[in-house]
């Protein structure tokens, strides 16, 4: 019965976590609505909302522009993975852009690169816990920065 009732507190402490991260100022794991309009607020129309993704073009986040910005919601409506995409024109100027972001991030969290058979490297940053906190990929000619699942 203890375990039970430790692993359910330590369930409500991560989604309390979860609910109050940010990243760049945007509040993850809030409803469609609330996530919305600061998304509107902050980079205008989005150019394609389908289903459970946002879609805006040309961001500025976190001092970084990005050719294509991707808001994607969970079953329970709630903001929970970004993913910022940079299309870079050849794979060697998307690996180039990836370690530059890498470099960036990296001096902020602990990351680790991996390797994927189709694509090469790929990196994975770290919260102060210890949890993913984002990844850093490139595939063919673009290089993406996702935040989340949270």
């Amino acid at each position: 019965m203890k375990k039970y009732l430790l692993t359910l507190a330590v369930f409500f402490l991560t989604l309390a976590a979860g609910a109050q991260r940010t990243v760049d100022g945007i509040q993850v794991m809030i409803p469609r609505q609330q996530a919305m309009q600061s998304l509107v607020s902050r980079f205008g129309e989005p150019v394609s909302e389908v289903g459970d993704k946002v879609v805006f073009n040309n961001v500025l986040f976190n001092g970084e522009q990005f050719s294509e910005a991707n808001f994607f919601f969970d079953g329970k409506d709630r903001l929970h993975l970004i993913r910022l995409k940079n299309n870079c024109g050849s794979h060697a100027k998307a690996v180039e852009r990836m370690d530059d972001l890498w470099k960036k991030y990296g001096e902020l969290y602990s990351t680790t690169e991996g390797m994927n058979h189709e694509d090469g490297k790929f990196v994975v940053g770290y919260d102060k816990d210890g949890t993913r906190l984002f990844t850093i990929a490139t595939f063919r000619n673009r290089c993406d920065l996702s935040f989340g699942p949270f």
